[in-house]
């Protein structure tokens, strides 16, 4: 098979174009330098049973010889554009998560081509055959198992379906991961691995943010897929019960000595009293931002992880003390469960307030958690002795407010 027009359809998507005719022809080059990576990284097996490209898993791309002598150069660059698109955005292992199967293939592929030509179509790169979400009667911007899920109009399937996908049946392997009977096996030689594929992944969304800002856009899909390449979403409910696992710890590790209660060693010291050792439970606040700007939904889900992950520490109803506070501190009360607080605001926010009044409180509390949107000011200086705690309460498309160094911050965010 000669690879030259392959190569030269590679170099036609990463070159920048030699005139700067506005706007572009759809025969120049395409000046999409960030794939360069992930392009050089599929290695060409020749395969008449392919009607013109496919990829498996391993970034094998099965090329038929007789529709590469055919092509044009353009055309074979959307083909290979439209195919890497399908590995970035690993398409293979969600549509196995979602377990599709030989009877359900064509929805995801109609769903998967959908978000992939989003993207190739800012810079016409979407090849013949390619739907666009607009032709499959599915709104702009979902992600692809949004469309599948419209398309498929069925519940998660449980797998295992009988039947087989042919050459001419989808874009190979590596966009459905349903393999076929012309790909190779997964332990052959040629091929990329599941950590090359990682770091393939990860330096192409670092060169695309970098591209896509030097050029002003962000296209289709690819923006959201770069951000979750480089910034993956951590669950925040584990992060803030841990969060407050470990402050409760490290107040219950503080012991001191007592004279009210006996040492264990007092037997083997006649005629000295030895004090024994106390280890207070530790005594938890809770500051809630009762301002107009808190939701409300995400409150709930927050208060419920804290009292979750108190209850499995043992801390008694009594040693939590809840201050409704939004300019002012408007109740103060010992809960057994945060959630079934009385909470009174609905006004501007100032947390200071709320804070002062729990380093007033005697005894003084060992950890403080604060809910909030972060629409307050904060106090220099933090509460002494004490670990403080801010669940910082928003969306993920929000511009979420600055916190105190001297807090934790968990980020505790809504779609």
């Amino acid at each position: 098979m000669d690879l030259t027009k392959l190569s030269a359809a590679k170099l036609w998507l990463i070159s920048a174009p030699t005139s700067a005719a506005q706007p572009r022809r759809r025969e120049d080059p395409r000046d999409l330098p960030y794939l360069a990576t992930a392009l050089y990284a599929l290695v060409p097996i020749p395969s008449s049973e392919v009607p013109r490209m496919t990829v498996d898993e391993h970034w094998r791309l099965y090329v038929s010889p007789a529709w590469l002598t055919e092509a044009t150069v353009p055309d074979i660059g959307r083909e290979l554009a439209h195919l890497v698109w399908h590995l970035l955005a690993d398409h293979a292992t969600r549509a196995r998560d979602l377990r599709v199967d030989a009877q359900t293939a064509s929805h995801w592929k109609n769903a998967s081509d959908a978000t992939v030509t989003s993207t190739l179509s800012v810079d016409r790169l979407t090849p013949d055959g390619c739907p666009s979400a607009g032709e499959l009667g599915l709104s702009p911007g979902l992600s692809t198992e949004e469309n599948y899920a419209i398309l498929s109009r069925l519940p998660p399937s449980g797998g295992g379906a009988g039947g087989t996908l042919s050459p001419e049946d989808g874009c190979g392997s590596g966009a459905d991961g349903i393999a076929r009977a012309h790909e190779l096996p997964p332990d052959a030689e040629a091929g990329v691995d599941r950590h090359d594929a990682r770091e393939i992944r990860r330096t192409v969304a670092i060169d695309y943010t970098e591209h896509a800002g030097r050029r002003g856009d962000s296209p289709g899909d690819a923006w959201r897929w770069a951000r979750q390449i480089l910034e993956p979403t951590i669950a925040w409910e584990p992060l803030l019960a841990q969060a407050v696992r470990r402050a409760v710890g490290w107040a219950a590790g503080r012991g001191d000595y007592t004279y009210s209660r006996p040492s264990r060693r007092a037997s083997s010291v006649r005629g000295i009293v030895l004090p024994g050792m106390r280890r207070p439970v530790p005594r938890v606040s809770m500051i809630i931002d009762t301002s107009a700007s808190v939701d409300d939904g995400l409150l709930g889900r927050a208060l419920g992880e804290v009292d979750g992950a108190l209850a499995a520490l043992g801390i008694a109803g009594g040693d939590v003390t809840v201050y409704s506070c939004d300019a002012a501190v408007h109740t103060v009360q010992a809960v057994r469960r945060a959630r079934d607080a009385r909470l009174g605001g609905g006004g501007g926010t100032d947390l200071r307030v709320g804070l002062a009044a729990v380093e007033g409180q005697r005894p003084r509390a060992d950890v403080v958690v604060v809910f909030t949107d972060g629409e307050t000011p904060w106090p220099p200086q933090p509460q002494p002795a004490c670990a403080v705690i801010v669940a910082l309460l928003g969306r993920r498309r929000d511009h979420l407010q600055p916190t105190p160094a001297w807090a934790v911050r968990v980020e505790c965010l809504l779609d």
